[in-house]
Parts: structure tokens; sequence; C-alpha cells
């Protein structure tokens, strides 16, 4: 019986081995996770912007978007996107084909530097200038705060390389 005791003793320290290992692997991952803290990440992260994530890689921006910046993103929501494309009867598919006016579409959402709610809201009757090289004008009523035609629905998912606000239109970049 004692052998016994001493077998099932030796089975639960393996177990607890192991146990000890998982952990150590899951807190690995999380540290990898939290080093990851980019623009990018903040957006990937996002299941209300998943379109806004697709639309980027499909452009082959993200690298630009992990190791670039600082940047202030507005980025709209994946409603946004489906009332935009409603607008412009065309499919993502469609938008996603056309990587040269994606990429014109999405640096329409990105300026350069960290812009907090602050700032921009300091901004209010200013405009910025985006990547795409359109001016956004701000302006602020009350809690509203507006950039171009977007209201800013959430704000500040700060990002090691800049900041990420959320807005309800895609912004469309002058025509050329």
């Amino acid at each position: 019986d004692d052998m016994a005791d001493d077998d099932m003793a030796d089975d639960d320290m393996a177990d607890d081995d192991m146990a000890d290992d998982d952990m150590a692997d899951d807190d690995m991952a999380d540290d990898d996770m939290a080093s990851m803290n980019d623009v990018m990440s903040t957006i990937t992260g996002r299941s209300d912007l998943a379109t806004l994530d697709a639309a980027i890689h499909a452009a082959d921006l993200q690298d630009t978007l992990h190791d670039g910046g600082p940047f202030t993103v507005f980025a709209p929501t994946d409603a946004a996107f489906a009332e935009y494309l409603g607008e412009m009867d065309m499919t993502a598919d469609d938008v996603l084909a056309d990587v040269d006016a994606l990429t014109v579409l999405l640096q329409a959402h990105v300026v350069e530097g960290t812009q907090d709610s602050a700032a921009v809201v300091g901004l209010d009757g200013q405009s910025v200038t985006t990547l795409a090289g359109n001016e956004l004008a701000i302006s602020v009523d009350g809690d509203t705060v507006r950039v171009g035609d977007a209201t800013v629905t959430e704000v500040d998912l700060t990002a090691d390389n800049g900041v990420v606000h959320v807005i309800d239109t895609v912004l469309t970049p002058p025509s050329s």
C-alpha cells in the first residue's frame, strides 16, 4: 500500500509539473501580447474593426502601423464600412481589389503624431492633414466630437506608437 501511495504521489507531482509548464507558456504568451501594443495590434484586437483590419492587410499597410508612427488613426467601425459600401454600391471585394484606391482611402483616416482626445478637442474649428493629404475639419459641440463627416464614438485607445479613435463613418479622400 505504501508503494502504491508513493506511485500516486509521483503521478501527482508529474501532473503538477505539467500544469506549471502550461502556466509558464500562458504567461509567456501574455508577455508577447503586452509587448505588441502598437496601433495595428489595437485595431486587430477589436471585433468591431474587422473590416478595417482586413483592408489594412489587403493594402499591405500592417507593418507600417506595427512599426511606424506615431500615428493618430480615426478607425471606422464595421457598421461604418457596411454603410459606405452601400452608398458606393460596392462590395468589400470590390474595395479590397483596388489596392491603390484602398491605400488612399485608408490614409485618409491617419494623421501623423499622437493626438489624444484632449488634443483633438483642442483643435475645435481647425483642421488636421491626413497621410492622404486631405484636410479633416475638427468640430466640438458639447460632448460630440466630429472629424470630417464622422462622429468620434470612442476615444484614446492608446498604443506605443500612437492612438486610435473609433468613428462612425468612413472618411473619403478628395477625388483626384
